[in-house]
C-alpha cells in the first residue's frame, strides 16, 4: 500500500466524502471507512500512514477505535481525532485511548492541511509514550477552569520553539563542522533537543506538540544531515530505551568520542 495513505473513519458519509477530497487534493491517497469495525478491518488491510477518526459515532465510538488498532497490535501510525467536542476531557480520554492528536471539526481546511503534512513528512509514528504520560498527568491536574478551547492550547509556543532553537544553535557552534555525519551524533542531538524541549514546554497543549517542536527546531537549524532526522524520528520509542539517550540529553552537545560511559 502507498505510504501516503490516510484512513478516514467517521459516520456521517458527507463528512467522509469532504475529507477525502481534502486528503487527495493534499496529494495523499484516502480510504475511508464509517464504523470503527470497519476501520480496524481496513487498518489491519492496508497499514495506512495515519488515521483521522470521528470521536462520537454509533456503537463504538472514535476512542473505542483506537483502543481495538492498540488491542490488535496494529497502531503503527499516528491517530488524530477530528471532533466536535471542544473540552478538556476529549484530550484526557482520547490521549489515554491512544490518539495523538486533536482538530476541531468545521474548522479551516488549512488547520487540517497542516497537521496532515506534518504526520505525513516528520517521521514521527504517534506521541511518545513518555510524552503522553505527561501529558494525562497535565491534563488531569487541570481544573478546567477558564478553559478556552483545543485549538488555542494548540496553536504552538513559538517563544519555546525560538528559545529551543537558540541554544541548540549556540551549542552547536561550538562543535567541529563534521559533527552529525556519525549517526550516532544526530542521536545525541535528538536526545539533547528533545531534554531541551520538554523542560521549557508549561502545559499539555506543549507536550502533545512536542513531536511538531522538535521537527520545525531541526528544520529551523538547517544542518546538513536535517532531512535525514525523519528517519530517526521513526524510532524515537526505541532510542528512548537506551540509557545513553538519557544520559546524553542531559548534557550539552559534543563529539561522541568526548562521552564519558561508565558501567554501561
Amino acid at each position: 500500500m502507498n505510504k501516503g495513505t490516510v484512513l478516514l473513519v467517521d459516520d456521517e458519509l458527507i463528512v467522509l466524502q469532504l475529507q477525502a477530497a481534502a486528503v487527495r487534493h493534499f496529494g495523499f491517497e484516502a480510504i475511508m471507512a464509517d464504523t470503527a469495525e470497519e476501520g480496524l478491518h481496513l487498518a489491519g488491510k492496508h497499514n495506512p500512514s495515519l488515521i483521522i477518526s470521528d470521536v462520537q459515532m454509533p456503537g463504538e465510538g472514535g476512542f473505542d477505535f483506537v483502543n481495538g488498532l492498540r488491542r490488535r497490535g496494529i497502531k503503527t501510525m499516528p491517530v488524530m481525532y477530528l471532533t466536535g467536542y471542544d473540552d478538556i476531557i476529549t484530550v484526557r480520554d482520547g490521549l489515554k485511548a491512544g490518539g495523538d492528536d486533536f482538530i476541531i471539526k468545521g474548522g479551516p481546511v488549512e488547520n487540517l492541511r497542516k497537521r496532515i503534512a506534518f504526520w505525513m513528512t516528520s517521521g514521527f509514528v504517534g506521541l511518545p509514550d513518555e510524552l503522553r504520560r505527561r501529558a494525562i498527568d497535565a491534563v488531569s491536574q487541570d481544573n478546567c477552569e477558564g478553559f478556552s478551547g483545543i485549538e488555542n492550547y494548540f496553536a504552538g509556543d513559538d517563544f519555546l520553539v525560538e528559545r529551543a532553537t537558540s541554544q541548540m544553535r549556540e551549542e552547536v557552534s561550538s562543535l567541529p563542522e563534521n559533527y552529525g555525519f556519525r549517526m550516532i551524533e544526530r542521536v545525541f542531538f535528538m536526545a539533547r533537543l528533545s531534554h531541551i524541549v520538554i523542560t521549557q514546554c508549561s502545559g499539555f497543549g506543549d507536550l502533545v506538540r512536542f513531536p511538531e517542536a522538535l521537527d520545525r527546531i531541526t528544520r529551523m537549524l538547517d544542518m546538513p544531515w536535517s532531512k535525514d532526522m525523519s528517519a530517526l524520528y521513526g524510532e524515537y520509542e526505541y532510542w528512548t530505551q537506551d540509557i545513553r539517550f538519557v544520559k546524553a540529553g542531559a548534557e550539552p552537545l559534543k563529539p561522541f568520542q568526548d562521552y564519558q560511559w561508565p558501567n554501561i
